[in-house]
């Protein structure tokens, strides 16, 4: 997908371009301001600029055609969306179904799936905020898009409600290949679900790359946050009844995650958080850190006054099975240490965080 964009709004100038997968998940990301909403209303079709967006090698806006929004076949849920309130669940579900693509979902299978079947005889208004979310969402995915787009629909739910909603999301989208758009400024919900990440500024989009890349770009706030991290897909490869472990693979590095039984064969999200790993020298047996893997060290970044690093902090990126990942340790530590590019160490993965999506 493409889209190169201008839009003036008084003080404010849109001047984006970017090019992302057309499946999965795409995260525009980026300071309050920034113009996230305002460039993803415009590849929508919602509000009017100029330039061109480009879908699935079909121009839906140039020089010479604009698509109108009700054409495009994508679905949109703002921060600002609510239930038909004088409607059932089950009206409201109806209600986006006879705006329907051919080949949708029923009302009833979207109604399982997001758990809503015990309510479909009841007025809409009278559900809870997440059940509220659900409705809007499923409402959504009835009118069997080519794309959807979120502008933060779930800021208003708690932690719990959020990580549930947002694993139904995935679930769904994953098995209907449906590609996912989406504005964020939650940490958790991009690190949990994107794939790719468009990062803008003063109206432009300064970063375009697949997720991790974002992560760790030194232009970018993300490897200089508290919770800076990593994240990986790993497959399932079976389950430790005795110690509650289930046992993973990153290519050809095992490790294990404590928690429920995941089922095997299947590939779940790892958070790899920098603070959440430390370093050695020589591999210690006796020691209550179970994930210990050898590693290559890439940079050895210090605070010197010039970067965001917290004064005492050392950002360390190595080659993990070949794929990078960021280490957070103590100047003190790096020191200690002695680290330099090319050493080989072992990483300490004291609480790899399951971000099952």
């Amino acid at each position: 997908m493409r889209a190169a964009l201008e839009l003036d709004k008084g003080a404010f100038c849109l001047r984006a371009k970017a090019e992302w997968p057309d499946k999965g998940m795409t995260v525009i990301a980026g300071p309050s301001g920034a113009g996230k909403t305002s460039f993803l209303r415009a590849i929508l079709g919602l509000e009017r600029a100029t330039g061109q967006v480009e879908f699935n090698g079909k121009f839906l806006q140039d020089a010479e055609h604009f698509v109108p929004i009700h054409q495009r076949h994508m679905a949109w849920v703002s921060q600002h969306d609510d239930v038909f309130t004088h409607l059932s669940v089950a009206e409201n579900l109806a209600f986006a179904a006879r705006f329907a693509a051919p080949g949708g979902p029923t009302l009833a299978d979207m109604a399982k799936r997001f758990g809503l079947t015990p309510y479909l005889t009841q007025n809409a208004g009278a559900l809870s905020g997440g059940q509220k979310q659900r409705l809007i969402l499923a409402r959504a995915l009835m009118s069997n898009p080519h794309l959807l787009a979120l502008d933060e629909p779930f800021g208003a739910l708690d932690a719990e409600a959020r990580h549930e909603l947002l694993g139904l999301l995935h679930n769904y989208c994953a098995a209907q290949d449906l590609p996912v758009l989406f504005v964020s400024h939650d940490f958790d919900t991009l690190t949990r679900l994107a794939d790719f990440m468009l990062y803008m500024k003063d109206g432009r989009v300064i970063a375009q790359a697949p997720l991790n890349p974002c992560l760790l770009d030194k232009n970018l706030p993300y490897r200089y946050r508290e919770e800076a991290c990593v994240v990986m897909d790993a497959q399932v490869q079976g389950y430790d009844t005795e110690h509650g472990l289930n046992q993973l693979s990153i290519g050809s590095a095992s490790l294990v995650v404590p928690g429920a039984a995941l089922p095997t064969g299947t590939t779940v999200r790892l958070r790899l958080r920098g603070g959440d790993i430390s370093l050695s020298r020589t591999r210690h047996e006796d020691s209550s850190v179970l994930n210990i893997l050898s590693a290559l060290v890439i940079t050895v970044e210090h605070a010197n006054g010039q970067s965001a690093l917290a004064p005492g902090s050392v950002n360390v990126t190595l080659a993990l099975n070949g794929d990078p990942v960021l280490v957070r340790i103590t100047e003190k530590s790096a020191r200690a240490l002695g680290l330099d590019a090319g050493d080989t160490v072992y990483a300490q993965i004291k609480a790899s965080t399951l971000a099952s999506r």
